[in-house]
């Protein structure tokens, strides 16, 4: 009887945890020329258009699993300003368009010395700058299921080498205007935070990358499923103390 009771516990843990599929999008604020070389930009799950930024409505959760990570090729309008990142030595720069460059997670950045710092995981694919899709089109990093809390800031940077310490350049579209007193897709992603980019130069902005998002989401046990959990550790126990 006692298998019974832990079996069916373990399938209503099942149902009740399952992960669900979701997105949390930070628009495009359509001003054109919105575009940067960086070295990472911040993310909160919850911040932005939050909740209207996610989808499905109701799915976001304390503990997520980060998936993948859609960024968009800026389109130039400017020949003064193109869409290619810096290739070369200097600091930070890809060797060249045929560089690989991985998208790594931290848990907090620092202007002051142009890092990042609380390495977390890495994408698990590489994007090489001459392998891009057309203008205005996105390009994306894949993670394996990295486990991340919707309300924390995080910080995303390229780096060549797919190792914690060192970071590149790449060239993405962003968001420069905006309301910082309202949450949005620009200079109000993160309400009163004037730090939400790192750019070529190591200058903090506070500017909003544009992206999609993609992880499923992992909600806690439900109150029932607790309590049947208790009932078979218990009903476990004590058949071990009848032996």
């Amino acid at each position: 009887m006692m298998h019974k009771l832990v079996f069916s516990v373990a399938v209503t843990w099942g149902i009740v945890a399952s992960a669900r599929a979701a997105t949390v999008t930070n628009p495009w604020s359509g001003v054109a020329g919105d575009r940067a070389n960086i070295m990472g930009f911040a993310f909160r799950a919850d911040a932005g258009n939050y909740p209207a930024s996610i989808d499905p409505a109701g799915s976001l959760r304390p503990h997520i699993q980060l998936t993948k990570v859609t960024l968009v090729r800026p389109a130039s309008s400017d020949p003064t300003n193109p869409t290619t990142p810096s290739f070369g030595t200097g600091p930070r720069q890809t060797t060249s368009a045929a560089t690989p460059v991985f998208l790594e997670v931290y848990a907090a950045a620092d202007s002051a010395t142009d890092s990042f710092s609380g390495f977390l995981g890495a994408s698990t694919n590489s994007i090489a700058w001459q392998d891009m899709p057309l203008e205005g089109e996105g390009y994306s990093f894949d993670f394996a299921n990295l486990p991340l809390q919707s309300n924390s800031k995080y910080w995303f940077a390229f780096s060549e080498d797919n190792v914690d310490g060192e970071f590149s350049n790449f060239r993405l579209r962003v968001n420069t205007s905006g309301n910082d007193a309202t949450a949005g897709p620009g200079q109000g992603y993160l309400v009163s935070d004037a730090f939400q980019i790192l750019d070529q130069g190591g200058n903090s902005r506070d500017w909003a990358a544009e992206y999609v998002v993609e992880f499923t989401s992992v909600p806690e046990p439900s109150g029932a499923a607790l309590a049947l959990a208790a009932v078979g550790l218990t009903a476990a126990t004590r058949s071990r103390s009848r032996r």
